[in-house]
């Protein structure tokens, strides 16, 4: 594993949202793991923005169908692949380079008996373990901002869809060029390797061999989505502590209400882009 990678894999494993945070809350809340759905983790595991809502616009914009072989990249506890397959009836096959998240959605997939329909595997993105033309769609969310090599894993994507396969995500994207230490600063607290711009992605997807289908600045959305967003963070940290589970800490905290500021004063912000390999 690359040492920006492993930076990645060591962030994660204290993030306020995990699998052993999300079974104690749900544990307390009933008494007993026996007998969850995926509905009953969707409250909990939807560890991206926007929620439900913004996993049924990267369904529809990948054009998902049930039976499809769909690929989460940079796909964490797989609370979104848990939502394609019960509501799209697709399977979905979520590469993570964290072994901690990987462990955790292997836990709650089968806990919800959702195991033969989902797949975990440790891997990169920029490395993708899978043959040429396996699979019908491609989804990530809020993810590739960790990739050191955007470029690369864009090329693996595109490689291993079928012709006519798109791929639909959202990421983070830079508005203004921030000074050094900023971006550093960013490296060291959310494990951010690098911030493309809105065309700057564009042209990355392009020489990779896609076409363009949509390009879609949501960085307004995503200042309310965030503010709400570093609330919840703040209230999962505190529950973290008390049950004994990962805690990010005031400093990841401070460092999340800059980011939030940052996007909403558009110096940082989000795109959603749809993407398809050519016939």
């Amino acid at each position: 594993m690359e040492l920006a990678e492993k930076t990645v894999a060591d962030w994660y494993a204290s993030h306020p949202i995990s699998a052993p945070h999300i079974l104690t809350k749900l544990k307390n809340l009933r008494g007993s793991l026996e007998g969850l759905t995926p509905q009953d983790l969707y409250p909990y595991d939807q560890d991206h923005y926007d929620g439900l809502e913004a996993n049924a616009r990267l369904a529809d914009k990948a054009h998902m169908n049930a039976g499809d072989s769909v690929l989460d990249v940079c796909a964490g506890l797989c609370g979104p692949a848990r939502w394609y397959v019960s509501e799209r009836g697709v399977q979905v096959t979520g590469v993570d380079i964290s072994p901690n998240r990987v462990d955790g959605a292997q836990e709650l997939n089968t806990l919800v008996g959702l195991q033969d329909q989902i797949h975990p595997v440790l891997a990169s993105a920029m490395d993708l373990p899978f043959d040429d033309e396996q699979f019908d769609a491609a989804v990530s969310q809020e993810s590739f901002l960790h990739v050191p090599d955007k470029p690369k894993a864009l090329h693996e994507v595109f490689r291993v869809l079928r012709p006519g396969g798109r791929f639909a995500f959202t990421d983070w994207v830079m508005h203004t060029p921030l000074p050094n230490d900023e971006m550093e600063q960013y490296r060291q607290r959310f494990a951010c390797h690098s911030l493309l711009s809105i065309p700057e992605y564009e042209s990355k997807l392009q020489q990779a061999g896609f076409e363009i289908i949509s390009s879609d600045d949501i960085t307004g959305p995503w200042g309310d989505i965030l503010a709400r967003r570093l609330s919840m963070y703040q209230t999962l940290d505190a529950e973290a502590e008390r049950a004994g589970n990962p805690s990010k800490g005031d400093e990841f905290l401070k460092m999340y209400a800059k980011f939030v500021g940052d996007v909403q004063q558009h110096r940082i912000g989000g795109v959603r882009l749809t993407a398809e390999k050519p016939q």
